[in-house]
């Protein structure tokens, strides 16, 4: 009986000095309950940084990106911002300093950037090569109701608004979106890229982009 009593002592003192070194040894995942939908599929935004000083001066430029896939362009928001020395905000954007407005399209492995003048939207504006450094892309692949959907809509009607609202974050600022998904998303930063030179013989012709491609483009506006 003695020779019992001290074998379950033994067994006690095991557990209660064991379980806590496995806690504290077991790996820790943050935010996993978060980052999963309803469905436990996992939420991600891949976030792609370009370098877009080489393709100014301009009124427009053109930006490979692979990652918009077929597959992508249907199915997954696609979220841009355009970065300059004062700020990173969503396109489309009117700037009314520099009296500008800026419009984004897109196609399979394609991005294309427009600037037009506020005063009547048509005549091409030409930007700076100092005013503008970067295009901010986040694809948001996740069937969470909070981050899915048609970011386009902005009324109050749509559920990614609603929820925007209610969390006070700003949609058309960058650092506020990115600091919202990251908390509801694995964020996957993809790199960043450097747009080389555009080949200045005919990119700046009467001749727009759109009537190359075989496929029209698509506003995100």
């Amino acid at each position: 009986m003695q020779l019992f009593t001290i074998i379950w002592t033994l067994v006690c003192a095991a557990i209660i000095i064991g379980y806590p070194l496995y806690l504290f040894n077991r790996p820790f995942a943050p935010n996993v309950m978060h980052k999963e939908n309803e469905k436990g599929h996992s939420n991600t935004v891949e976030l792609l940084s370009i370098d877009i000083t080489k393709q100014l001066p301009g009124w427009s430029f053109t930006l490979d990106v692979p990652q918009i896939t077929e597959e992508v362009l249907n199915n997954n928001p696609i979220l841009f911002y355009l970065e300059s020395k004062e700020a990173c905000l969503k396109l489309p954007l009117n700037n009314t300093e520099m009296g500008y407005t800026a419009n984004v399209y897109k196609n399979v492995g394609k991005v294309y950037v427009t600037f037009k003048s506020l005063n009547d939207g048509v005549t091409n504006f030409y930007v700076p090569a100092w005013h503008l450094s970067k295009l901010k892309i986040l694809i948001i692949k996740s069937n969470d109701k909070k981050i899915y959907g048609n970011w386009a809509i902005k009324s109050e009607k749509s559920l990614i608004h609603r929820n925007l609202k209610r969390a006070g974050i700003n949609w058309n600022s960058y650092e506020d979106i990115l600091g919202y998904l990251s908390n509801i998303a694995a964020i996957d930063f993809k790199g960043h890229f450097v747009a080389p030179s555009p080949k200045r013989h005919g990119y700046r012709t009467k001749g727009s982009p759109l009537s190359s491609n075989e496929q029209k483009l698509i506003s995100t506006g």
